[in-house]
């Protein structure tokens, strides 16, 4: 399965450990997340040169039989690490942590072991898997278009809306909120900006606590695109707590129409404005 007569422990553990979970994650999505039924055992290892480990698979649970779900794993795993290899697209069942499995894997092979081959002739339509020195460089160049793109961050001006969860003052002494965001939930750290916060201040604790809805508004810090670092608050608006906020009966009007008929009114609304 390994090439090289003197690999580091690192190494060694490191590819057999990273195949493993490749295969593991496979069966995952194979099975629709219903996964994790295989296991996989060390069953043999050869100390001549190339150093082999034999990986077998057995069934988690006692009497069952795992061998067609190991064809259709195995199959798909070595069809995927060599369609990723090769630079033909996105193979089935691959996320893109096992494509960073598979980058680690060959990874490796360019810089430290000599070859890793595995050996998959015992299932039908698995193609064999060989990553060498000279082939690794390539490898890598076609891997590298499923990375994610390195996280842009940025600074704008607007406003956040959510509920007070916490407050307390950092290092420097400045009063700080944290706010669960209404929309999705993150947490976001606000700091006050001069007298940004004082808005909130002359609420009793308990009513910040029990989660005061507010909007924030000022210079808002962004990890990426999704991800808010922390807003340096300008100026805070308190929403009513809902007990305050108008009801059905408030907002009726018995004489609103003026004695005729909505559907006249409603007409003749139409035709006044």
């Amino acid at each position: 399965m390994f090439g090289d007569d003197a690999p580091t422990v690192e190494d060694l553990l490191s590819q057999i450990q990273d195949f493993v979970a490749i295969l593991r994650g496979v069966e995952e999505a194979v099975a629709d997340g219903q996964g994790g039924e295989i296991e996989w055992r060390v069953t043999d290892v050869t100390k001549n040169s190339p150093l082999t480990f034999e990986v077998t698979p057995f069934p988690k649970r006692h009497a069952m039989n795992v061998d067609n779900r190991a064809q259709e794993v195995v199959a798909a795993t070595a069809i995927g690490i060599n369609t990723l290899t090769r630079g033909r697209g996105r193979p089935l069942y691959f996320s893109d942590a096992l494509i960073g499995k598979v980058e680690k894997v060959v990874d490796r092979v360019e810089n430290g072991l000599a070859e890793t081959i595995i050996d998959v002739s015992a299932y039908d339509g698995a193609p064999p898997i060989s990553v060498t020195r000279s082939s690794a460089p390539s490898a890598l160049t076609h891997l590298s278009q499923f990375r994610s793109p390195e996280p842009i961050s940025y600074r704008e001006l607007g406003s956040i809306e959510g509920f007070i969860t916490k407050v307390e003052l950092d290092g420097y002494h400045r009063p700080i909120v944290w706010l669960r965001h209404r929309l999705d939930g993150q947490a976001v750290k606000c700091v006050s900006k001069e007298r940004g916060l004082d808005r909130i201040g002359h609420f009793e604790v308990a009513e910040v606590l029990k989660g005061l809805r507010v909007q924030v508004f000022g210079l808002i810090s962004y990890k990426d695109l999704e991800k808010i670092a922390s807003v340096e608050v300008d100026d805070v608006h308190v929403f009513a707590e809902d007990s305050e906020l108008p009801d059905i009966s408030d907002i009726i009007d018995p004489q609103l129409t003026g004695g005729i008929e909505a559907v006249k009114f409603l007409r003749q609304l139409r035709e006044d404005g």
